[in-house]
């Protein structure tokens, strides 16, 4: 298991609390959730601790969850991107994930 390169899992906080309202109070309920979505994707996730943890009601339930929300969805696929990119490479992300998330669909 690879650790997160976008969260320090140590402080206890649900990622999504922390960047949507500044809410960096320690949960005790956080679950572990990969960044990019499918089977390759989130062995790739693991492999290069694109990670974050959440709240229940960031991950599962509610309608903030990741997987309800695509909005948020996506703001966490961004965020892994430019974590990804700044600890390798743009040209090393599009070798290992062959899309550009941060750029509006339609431009790479």
């Amino acid at each position: 298991m690879s650790k997160s390169i976008m969260q320090d899992k140590s402080r206890r906080t649900c990622y999504l609390c922390m960047l949507l309202r500044g809410d960096d109070a320690p949960r005790s309920n956080l679950q572990e959730h990969h960044a990019m979505p499918g089977t390759a994707n989130r062995k790739l996730s693991e492999h290069y601790g694109l990670k974050v943890y959440l709240c229940l009601q960031h991950h599962t339930q509610g309608p903030e969850a990741v997987h309800h929300n695509i909005h948020h969805q996506r703001l966490v696929q961004r965020k892994a991107q430019e974590a990804f990119e700044a600890k390798y490479s743009h040209e090393k992300w599009m070798e290992v994930f062959g899309r550009n998330i941060i750029q509006p669909f339609g431009k790479s």
